[in-house]
């Protein structure tokens, strides 16, 4: 799945967390490979490198 939805919260592995000033910022990685930046305010997903996605870029 590379795509820009969600991924399934159970397939993800948190990689990193950290508190800053402006709350808890985790780093979770997918099994496809896919990395999610969550926040309490954002979710942002990034595709691997190689996925057709990044040519376009």
């Amino acid at each position: 799945m590379h795509s820009s939805h969600l991924h399934d919260p159970l397939a993800l592995a948190v990689v990193s967390s950290h508190r800053t000033s402006e709350g808890t910022v985790s780093y979770l990685r997918c099994a496809c490979g896919v990395w999610e930046v969550r926040t309490s305010g954002m979710v942002a997903t990034v595709p691997p490198r190689g996925c057709p996605r990044d040519a376009s870029r």
